[in-house]
């Protein structure tokens, strides 16, 4: 009947509204601050495809986006890691903070830097797939306003893979956000950054000056090939992406979660060390002449705007957040991560017990603290993960069993009245 949708429909908001609040202070006070962060590039496969679709369709159709044609275009550095102004070099490396994926457990590592003396930025890591599996990064909150993105088709970016030839073992993603706040929810854009770096090399040939194994690949994503998503999923129905109103960050991820209404991950992926080095990160849009011939690609000066500073994006948290970051620090250590994935690693792999892992930990620490400090420092670690574990235990009991609980319910309701059912978060 009218009235149960109706009570349907509000059970829905409420829960909805409850679990993205809880997410969100959970996203905002961790480790990073995603949108996966995280999260995020060109060419999107339809949202019901499969995940073999997904893998297929979506590479193909970022590969069209990443090779839209480069000479017509008028180019807007908004973060220039060239030499042209070593100190708009330096500003813009320090505009942007690491959103990897401590937040889900995981132990990837990353961080973008300028390179002194060199054309460019490195931004290098290590992503790994025990509990996470994505590196990212994102500009910190802009101190006066916005980005003006009026007049402009899209984000681009020139860069190169330094680590290895095998991007397409990886998903790479671009990232905007069009409002000021910083949780999971962004619009990202997935692009073939292999297909890129070839479509460089083939401009490259021929070219005296240029050396072909050290092209530098020009990614083009356009506007219209962002998508809504929240953490790794695409969100059904999402709003296209608005510029008008202004960008409010830019980031990078990669990850080994295709861009899917459900979460999907990429065959194949490879783990490890990555390094990308960056020139320009910035805005582009087509010109024409009068008669409507395209003209030369052409780069501006950049401006690089002014970020706060991650002492004060942090002092700007609302109340509730800077009070609830001590609990979150504690829930989402990275230092507990990387114990708990060595402690994996001793068990199955050197098929130690876990008391035995624990005395071999002591006895490294021994060497370089003293038997006593070492003991005591073990005592410590073991103290705050049972404390860590029972907090995590005491809220999965009071707080998301309930709401999986109540979603689940709501869902089989749905389905019996022939209503649509969206995935839950976990699907």
């Amino acid at each position: 009947s009218h009235s149960n949708h109706r009570t349907i429909s509000n059970m829905t908001a409420i829960t909805t509204a409850y679990v993205c609040f809880i997410l969100s202070l959970a996203v905002k006070c961790g480790a990073f601050s995603t949108g996966p962060t995280s999260q995020r590039l060109t060419g999107l496969a339809p949202l019901h495809s499969t995940p073999a679709e997904v893998t297929s369709s979506s590479i193909n159709d970022a590969s069209a986006a990443a090779v839209v044609d480069a000479t017509s275009n008028q180019f807007t550095p908004v973060f220039d890691f060239t030499l042209d102004d070593v100190a708009t070099k330096q500003q813009s490396a320090a505009s942007f903070e690491r959103i990897d994926d401590a937040i889900m457990g995981g132990i990837s590592l990353s961080s973008l830097r300028d390179v002194p003396d060199k054309d460019y930025a490195s931004w290098s890591g290590v992503c790994r797939t025990d509990g996470g599996g994505f590196c990212g990064m994102r500009t910190l909150p802009f101190k006066d306003a916005p980005l003006n993105a009026t007049g402009q088709e899209g984000v681009y970016l020139d860069c190169n893979l330094a680590s290895d030839d095998e991007a397409e073992r990886r998903i790479w993603k671009l990232t905007v956000r069009t409002d000021s706040s910083r949780g999971e929810m962004v619009y990202q854009s997935q692009f073939d950054l292999k297909q890129a770096i070839e479509d460089a090399k083939k401009q490259s040939v021929g070219d005296e000056k240029n050396d072909v194994s050290d092209a530098w690949a020009k990614v083009l994503v356009p506007f219209d090939k962002f998508q809504l998503v929240r953490g790794p999923r695409l969100i059904p129905d999402g709003p296209p992406l608005n510029a008008t109103g202004g960008i409010y960050q830019i980031g990078m991820t990669l990850s080994k979660f295709v861009m899917n209404v459900n979460t999907t991950e990429l065959e194949n992926f490879r783990p490890g060390y990555f390094d990308l080095r960056i020139k320009r990160i910035g805005f582009y849009n087509s010109q024409h002449h009068d008669g409507g011939s395209n003209v030369s690609a052409s780069t501006k000066v950049a401006a690089v705007p002014t970020t706060l500073s991650k002492e004060d994006a942090e002092k700007k948290r609302p109340v509730v957040l800077r009070l609830l970051l001590p609990i979150a620090k504690l829930l989402f250590s990275e230092q507990a991560n990387r114990r708990r994935s060595a402690m994996r690693i001793l068990r199955e792999e050197r098929k130690l017990s876990r008391s035995r892992a624990i005395i071999w930990g002591i006895k490294c620490r021994k060497e370089s603290m003293g038997m006593f400090k070492s003991c005591a420092k073990t005592a410590g670690i073991l103290s705050v993960d049972i404390l860590r574990s029972v907090i995590k235990t005491t809220l999965k009991i009071v707080l998301l069993y309930p709401i999986r609980l109540i979603g689940a319910t709501i869902r089989a309701m749905k389905k019996a009245m022939g209503m649509k059912v969206k995935p839950s978060l976990r699907e």
